[in-house]
C-alpha cells in the first residue's frame, strides 16, 4: 500500500459537482462517464487537495457551481500511517482571502501554497500536450511546478523574484519620471536582486533538466523500442550571479524602449529533440504524445527520490488514446502508489483490481 495517498473527498458546489462523498481505493480508481459530465472537475479537485492551482489554468472563482457563492473540497489523506483533513475553500466576497484558501485540519485558513508537502501528486492531460509544441512559458511551467512541489524554497525564491520583475517593469513604464542617476541606482538595486534570485532558481532548474534528460531519455527509449532518441538542452541565462546580472544590465536601454524587463529566467527554455530535430515542429502527435508521456513518468520518479514518496498519478483521458502496448507499458511504470484514471471507455481500461466511480450530470455514483 502506499505511504500516501487520499482515502476520502467531500466536494459541495465545485463546477457542476453540487454534492459528492468518495471513498478511494489506495491503490487504482478509475472514473469513467461521457464527456462534459464532470469527470475532469472531479479530477481536478483531487488535484487541488495539494495545495496547487488548477491544472487547466482556470481562475479560482470559476470554479464555483453556477448561481452559487463558494465552493469547498474537503479531503482526508494519510501520509506515513497519519491522516490528515485538508480543506480547500474559495468564496466570492470573502473579506480576506480573494480566490482559494485552504488549512489543514482544525487550523486557520492560509494561502494554499502553505499546505504545500501533504500531498505529492502528477497528472498526465491532453493540455500538456502543449509544453511540446507551445511556447517556452508552458515548458518552465512544468518544471517549476515540479519544484514548486518538492522545495518551499524555489516556491518562495520564485515569488520574490515574481515580485522583483513586476516591481522593474512597473518602474519600466514610468522610467520618464526619474532622471538618469535616479534610474541607475533604481536598476542597480532591483538587478542585482535578480540575479541573486535568479541564480539561485536556474541552480535548482538545472538539476531538475539534468535528470529529467537521464529519466525521461530512458523511458522514452523504451517505449520506442530505442527506435529515437529524446534529448533536452536548457536555454539559460547565465551559469553564475555575475553572468546573469551582466546579461539583464546589458539589456536595459532595450527594456527601458519596450517597457518589460526581456532578459532573466523569466525568458527561458528547455528544447526537446526527438532525433536531433526540435520536437515540436518535426515530431508527430504520437510522437509528442509519448514524450510527455516520459517527460511525466520521469517526473514522477524525481518527486519520489527527493521526498522519498511515491506521488499519486492522475491520468486524465490519457489512456484510451494509446494503443494496448503504450496502455500497459504507462500502468507498469506507475504501480506502487494511488491511481486516478478518467476515459469514456471504460472497457479499453485493462484493470481488475480496481474501484470504479460513474459520472453523469456532475453526479458521482460508486459501481
Amino acid at each position: 500500500m502506499p505511504t500516501q495517498y487520499i482515502k476520502d473527498i467531500n466536494i459541495t458546489t465545485y463546477r457542476n459537482i453540487k454534492s459528492a462523498n468518495v471513498t478511494f481505493s489506495p491503490s487504482i480508481n478509475i472514473i469513467y462517464g461521457e464527456n462534459a459530465q464532470g469527470k475532469t472537475n472531479f479530477m481536478e479537485s483531487v488535484w487541488l487537495i495539494s495545495g496547487g492551482k488548477s491544472f487547466r489554468g482556470t481562475k479560482d472563482k470559476d470554479m464555483i457551481c453556477f448561481g452559487g457563492d463558494s465552493f469547498r473540497i474537503e479531503a482526508t489523506v494519510t501520509n506515513d500511517n497519519r491522516d490528515l483533513k485538508i480543506t480547500i475553500s474559495c468564496a466570492k466576497n470573502h473579506p480576506k482571502f480573494s480566490g482559494r484558501m485552504a488549512k489543514i485540519g482544525s487550523s486557520e485558513f492560509e494561502s494554499p501554497s502553505k499546505i504545500a508537502g501533504n500531498f505529492y501528486r502528477v497528472i498526465f492531460s491532453p493540455v500538456h500536450l502543449n509544453i511540446i509544441s507551445g511556447g517556452p512559458s508552458l515548458r518552465r511551467k512544468f518544471m517549476d511546478a515540479c519544484l514548486c512541489q518538492m522545495y518551499p524554497t524555489f516556491m518562495d525564491n520564485y515569488r520574490k523574484y515574481v515580485h522583483v520583475i513586476n516591481q522593474r517593469n512597473n518602474f519600466l513604464k514610468k522610467i520618464k519620471n526619474y532622471d538618469l542617476s535616479q534610474q541607475e541606482a533604481i536598476f542597480d538595486t532591483m538587478d542585482i536582486t535578480l540575479a541573486n534570485l535568479g541564480y539561485e532558481i536556474y541552480r535548482m532548474r538545472r538539476e531538475f533538466i539534468t535528470q529529467l534528460a537521464e529519466f525521461a531519455g530512458n523511458y522514452y527509449e523504451k517505449i520506442s523500442h530505442g527506435r529515437e532518441k529524446l534529448t533536452f538542452i536548457y536555454r539559460n541565462t547565465g551559469d553564475t550571479k555575475e553572468q546573469i546580472l551582466q546579461k539583464i544590465v546589458s539589456n536595459r536601454e532595450r527594456d527601458k524602449i519596450l517597457g518589460n524587463t526581456g532578459v532573466g529566467i523569466h525568458r527561458e527554455d528547455i528544447d526537446i529533440y526527438l532525433d536531433n530535430k526540435k520536437a515540436g515542429e518535426y515530431a508527430s502527435q504520437g510522437q509528442q504524445r509519448s514524450i510527455v508521456i516520459a517527460m511525466k513518468l520521469a517526473e514522477s520518479d524525481i518527486m519520489q527520490n527527493v521526498t522519498g514518496i511515491a506521488p499519486a498519478v492522475l491520468l486524465d483521458d490519457v489512456l484510451s488514446e494509446l494503443d494496448s502496448g503504450r496502455q500497459d507499458y504507462l500502468l507498469n511504470n506507475i504501480q506502487g502508489r494511488q491511481i486516478f484514471i478518467t476515459s469514456c471507455h471504460i472497457e479499453r481500461i485493462k484493470l481488475s483490481d480496481s474501484k470504479k466511480f460513474y459520472v453523469e450530470n456532475g453526479q458521482i455514483t460508486e459501481v
